[in-house]
């Protein structure tokens, strides 16, 4: 797991393409005025998913992972806090859904990080459990981008 700032993003483009790719997008374009959705930056290898959910409660927010892709993740508007734990230490919840590749978790994790909107970015690998979409008050709602990268386009392959 790498959490940083957007300013500081060259530095991770040794990462891998789709790293590099999926930051260069970010900076690139204007998100906010982008409707929910999927959109392609390399076909299936890398793509973004913006997204407008409301924040919940750590306690009803579970944790998740990729098998396939790592995750790049910024939020665009509004606050969201980020668990993190390694999936060793979490108990899956149900099958892992290869459609999606998503595995759901409980746990209570490591460490809540908080994502102000357009400063940072955080990057889950495979076997990095995260925990999105949470708030430490309120529901409220927020706008993200999460860009899937397909391990393949990480350095070394992952």
């Amino acid at each position: 797991m790498i959490r940083a700032l957007l300013e500081d993003a060259e530095r991770y483009y040794p990462l891998g393409e789709g790293v590099r790719l999926a930051l260069e997008y970010i900076r690139g374009n204007d998100l906010l005025a982008l409707a929910p959705g999927r959109y392609p930056i390399d076909g299936d290898r890398v793509f973004a998913l913006i997204q407008e959910p409301t924040t919940l409660p750590r306690d009803r927010a579970p944790f998740e992972n990729h098998m396939k892709h790592a995750d790049l993740q910024a939020t665009l508007r509004g606050v969201e806090y980020v668990g993190y734990c390694p999936i060793g230490k979490l108990t899956p919840k149900g099958d892992y859904n290869a459609e999606t590749d998503v595995q759901l978790y409980d746990g209570e994790g490591d460490f809540l990080m908080r994502n102000d909107a357009g400063r940072s970015f955080a990057l889950f690998y495979p076997e990095d459990g995260h925990q999105p979409y949470v708030t430490l008050g309120e529901p409220a709602p927020i706008k993200k981008v999460v860009i899937r990268i397909r391990t393949d386009m990480l350095a070394g392959g992952r």
